[in-house]
């Protein structure tokens, strides 16, 4: 049996509770790869979750010690989390919280059940129920303060991240991009940790590089043509959108050129359609374009698009669609050099012309 099936089958015995037969099979797949490797640590992950639901905690405790020091960043940040539920102090439940269920036995207690009944037959007990009276609706303060309390759970817990895509024109039809995401929290949300995992099983080629102090991530594509670096675009933006939740936007990059040999008048377009995104607060999107050589203002709807040391930057507004166009010359290196070989061997030749006609004839060697 595959290492693959092993662990599908591990995973559905855990899933229905069967943590023993989950954990026996895991133990045949630690045999081959230890939890410090690279498939280890999804095992261990695993394994923690079974040995929980068996209530094994000092076992779990070990397990996440060992993971906590992989080299997947992913894997050491699960195994910490596990580590401080594990090892959070056992709070005493109140009485009040428990139903405690009487002795029913009627053994010795037939006589004197049999003696009241007695009892109410002869005397007739009336029970006299209060009325409850109509259902009262909540005030209005408990309405307001509950709606105050989930709208600041809403600012606190949802977005806090800032996403910006850098874009650089380095060249003719060549475009080099990069996206960095930080949170507001300084420590990775499960959102970057999702798109972190999503890119590099999607696009190998694709670097992600982590600050887990700072709650940073950036990511970098390889410089492409225009329109590889539109499909790049539209996918990285998908699956940043999947990650948290929402429809994928229609993004669309264009890149017009016109070759004057010495040099390419470039002219940019980019359309990001957020309309279907929600306003999120501490959510903020932007674009920054690099090494810009301003030939005229970029032009940035529906916010304006500033420029300061030769970079845009131009914040994206959610609810409504994007749109950022400019122009940018960029020469032409190998066009420069191609004229300049011209320019010389045109003067070389007329030098040669200029010797001839003065009589001097064609250079010779000394007899």
């Amino acid at each position: 049996m595959g290492r693959e099936t092993t662990l599908k089958e591990a995973k559905k015995e855990l899933a229905r509770g069967a943590y023993r037969e989950c954990l026996s099979k895991l133990d045949l797949l630690l045999k081959v790869d230890s939890l410090q490797s690279e498939n280890g640590g999804e095992i261990g992950t695993i394994m923690i979750t079974a040995l929980i639901g068996q209530g094994n905690t000092q076992k779990a405790i070990y397990i996440c010690e060992i993971l906590s020091k992989h080299k997947k960043d992913s894997i050491r940040q699960q195994a910490k989390q596990y580590l401080s539920v594990l090892n959070s102090p056992s709070l005493e439940r109140p009485e009040n919280w428990s139903i405690k269920i009487p002795d029913l036995s009627m053994n010795d207690t037939d006589k004197s059940y049999s003696n009241l009944n007695n009892k109410l037959k002869k005397k007739k007990v009336t029970i006299n129920i209060p009325p409850t009276g109509s259902t009262k609706y909540l005030s209005i303060g408990f309405t307001v303060f509950s709606c105050i309390i989930l709208c600041l759970l809403t600012i606190l817990l949802s977005g806090c991240v800032e996403f910006n895509t850098e874009i650089e024109v380095n060249g003719p039809d060549r475009i080099k991009m990069a996206w960095d995401t930080e949170s507001n929290s300084s420590a990775l949300i499960p959102w970057q940790e999702n798109l972190n995992s999503s890119l590099k099983n999607l696009y190998p080629k694709i670097s992600v590089e982590t600050n887990i102090e700072e709650g940073r991530q950036l990511i970098k594509a390889p410089s492409q043509s225009s329109k590889e670096a539109n499909k790049t675009l539209k996918s990285i933006v998908n699956v940043a959108a999947k990650s948290a939740g929402f429809d994928p936007p229609i993004v669309d990059l264009n890149l017009a050129e016109k070759n004057w040999l010495i040099g390419v008048d470039q002219k940019l377009n980019l359309n990001i359609d957020l309309s279907e995104i929600p306003e999120v607060p501490g959510l903020k999107l932007g674009i920054i374009i690099n090494s810009f050589q301003k030939k005229e203002s970029p032009k940035g709807y529906p916010l304006p698009a500033n420029v300061l040391n030769k970079q845009i930057r131009w914040p994206l507004k959610t609810g409504s669609r994007n749109n950022l166009s400019f122009h940018k010359w960029q020469w032409n290196p190998i066009g420069i050099g191609t004229i300049l070989i011209l320019l010389i061997m045109s003067l070389s030749m007329l030098l040669q012309y200029l010797r001839l006609e003065m009589g001097l004839g064609f250079p010779e060697l000394p007899p």
